[in-house]
């Protein structure tokens, strides 16, 4: 792989964005190159790395408290996903960052759970994904969103 081969494979995994969206990113210069990252994937890894980070200093969630979060935090990051796909808004990177960021709160929850061993729960975990996506594919196949999506 040559140099270039890797600012473009850098560039689809930090933007995963075609350039005619890249109003959909977070545009930051980094060494005098143009750094484009994806708005939601930011607020995501940021939500992720709160809920580490808090577990870390000490602050131990209440066990009842992982699968609600998890279950209710995804839902305005889909929405603001699924209507923006289906062409119904353009959403704007302010919401996406804050959506991705309760998403990415629900990812840390799920991953917590694995790393405090808290077996018991993961197959309602699993169950509660699995919903997600079955429920976003029935939305992609009813609006025919995804027939257009990869165009």
């Amino acid at each position: 792989m040559d140099k270039e081969d890797w600012h473009l494979l850098l560039f689809l995994l930090l933007s995963h964005h075609k350039p005619e969206k890249l109003h959909r990113t977070i545009h930051v210069s980094f060494r005098g190159r143009n750094v484009y990252l994806c708005a939601r994937c930011t607020g995501k890894y940021t939500g992720i790395l709160s809920v580490f980070v808090t577990w870390f200093l000490g602050f131990n969630f209440p066990g009842w408290l992982y699968l609600p979060l998890f279950s209710i935090l995804p839902v305005p990051s889909i929405v603001d996903w699924i209507m923006q796909s289906c062409k119904l808004r353009e959403s704007r990177n302010t919401i996406r960052v804050c959506t991705g960021y309760l998403f990415g709160i629900s990812e840390g929850f799920f991953l917590l759970m694995l790393v405090k061993g808290m077996f018991s729960l993961f197959p309602y975990a699993l169950a509660i994904i699995g919903a997600y996506v079955f429920s976003i594919y029935v939305i992609a196949w009813k609006t025919k969103f995804l027939d257009s999506y990869f165009d």
